[in-house]
């Protein structure tokens, strides 16, 4: 599909439409909208959205902050559409979508809003001569839905649990091929579909593209995925660990820098190439420090466990997925790094961010990685490990002395407050449970 910043018929597009669902990315990786009239869509002024979108936790608690609170009133900032991200939606009658640039009072890009931070970063790729370009594989659940049932009773989408199952292809068939078709509507390539271990697993790989596209397409797709899973009766979970006993998911992200139509982490005979090797080091290096914006929540870190296939280590190998970040050599243009930290619960532009910013760090210090794992990452102690609860992933960004100056010092301070509110919310509900472990050991022993 041709984009309408492309081809110039966006006003033409938008004015066709009886409906236009303005899209903001929030901090927690989710879509918020709104349905306006072609109209406002179009005006110069913009759209209103209230500051309380960045006072809002995942489940809508609300909390304060410099930037939304009693004491300024809950101010609005404007929504001004990228036209670029223009697209007619064709499962919805007369409905067209386009993602919002936030602006404040000021009218500067909103510093809080991911796609700011994204963009800077971009920036800074651009301006040294650079264009970065990503690709996510989301992995998640698909059950059935049963609003009287608890989550942790539901029933998984298939009978049967195996990874790249031909016969799991039965039951998952349709719902794919309308993903497909509706991916390509709004013009946004998915690669490959497949089942994963466990249940219902399920995962899904988008073509890599410009480092803000790829986050565009990665936020769309999970978002408009989960829509149509509940137009069939089903749910598709990220959460990193839905229960006890289940797989987990991740959110991957394939990554490499281009110039001039050449793919620049090429080396010879398909090796890295020495700039690949800086911005790898890079990545390793900010890991801990940029570790809450990988894994934002208490459940991500449920994922996190050896012999599981996630990492637990600032740690590099060619092909080995049990590091962190799994080179990948072979043609040129194919040569890219694989980031395998995030949950699926992770906000893409935000980890498109804070991984290409430190890529560009080690690119900018001409930092050098150890050698690679070549055997289990989990294992080798030559690798730090990684914050293993969200209270020490918190204080390993608090304590960074570069990811104000990489992110954003507004952004850190904000997103640094979101997430001691969510712990602190944790830590509430927590203390004030007994739980069945307990009352099995303790309650005629004691």
């Amino acid at each position: 599909m041709t984009s309408p910043g492309e081809d110039g018929n966006a006003a033409a597009l938008i004015e066709g439409a009886r409906m236009v669902q303005l899209e903001v990315p929030d901090l927690d990786g989710g879509l918020r909208a709104k349905l306006v009239s072609p109209a406002k869509a179009l005006s110069e002024a913009g759209a209103a959205m209230c500051t309380i979108m960045f006072g809002l936790t995942q489940a809508d608690d609300v909390y304060e902050s410099p930037a939304s609170s009693a004491a300024n009133g809950y101010p609005d900032l404007v929504m001004r559409p990228d036209m670029a991200t223009l697209r007619a939606l064709p499962w919805c009658e007369a409905t067209v979508a386009v993602l919002c640039d936030l602006y404040g009072g000021d009218g500067a890009l909103f510093p809080l809003a991911p796609r700011t931070v994204l963009r800077t970063v971009v920036e800074r790729c651009a301006d040294l001569g650079f264009e970065a370009r990503f690709a996510a594989e989301w992995e998640f659940c698909v059950v059935r839905r049963d609003d009287e049932t608890h989550p942790a009773g539901l029933v998984p989408l298939g009978r049967t649990m195996n990874a790249y199952s031909s016969l799991r292809l039965r039951e998952l068939r349709p719902l794919a091929q309308a993903f497909f078709e509706r991916m390509e509507g709004v013009g946004i390539a998915v690669e490959a579909v497949h089942t994963e271990l466990g249940h219902g697993m399920v995962e899904f790989a988008l073509a890599h593209a410009p480092a803000m596209e790829a986050a565009d397409r990665a936020s769309r797709a999970k978002a408009y995925l989960k829509e149509l899973c509940g137009e069939r009766g089903l749910v598709a979970t990220f959460m990193p660990k839905w229960r006890a006993g289940a797989p987990t998911s991740g959110c991957h992200f394939h990554q490499s820098l281009w110039r001039d139509g050449s793919n620049e982490f090429a080396g010879p005979g398909g090796a890295l190439s020495p700039l690949a090797r800086h911005y790898l080091a890079g990545q390793l290096a900010t890991m801990t420090d940029f570790g809450v914006l990988f894994n934002p929540s208490v459940n991500a870190f449920r994922r996190l466990q050896p012999g599981t296939w996630t990492p637990a280590t600032a740690s590099w190998g060619v092909d080995n997925r049990t590091a962190a970040i799994r080179a990948i050599t072979g043609p040129p243009k194919a040569v890219r790094l694989e980031h395998r930290r995030p949950g699926a619960d992770v906000n893409p532009y935000l980890a498109v961010a804070a991984m290409l910013a430190g890529g560009l760090h080690g690119i900018a210090g001409k930092l050098e990685p150890p050698d690679p794992a070549t055997a289990d990452a989990y294992a080798d102690a030559r690798f730090p490990r990684l914050p293993a609860t969200l209270a020490d992933a918190i204080a390993a960004l608090r304590d960074s002395p570069v990811a104000p100056d990489l992110l954003g010092r507004e952004f850190v301070r904000h997103y640094l407050l979101s997430r001691e509110v969510e712990l602190g919310l944790w830590r509430e509900w927590e203390s004030a449970q007994v739980t069945e472990w307990e009352q099995r050991r303790y309650f005629e022993t004691s």
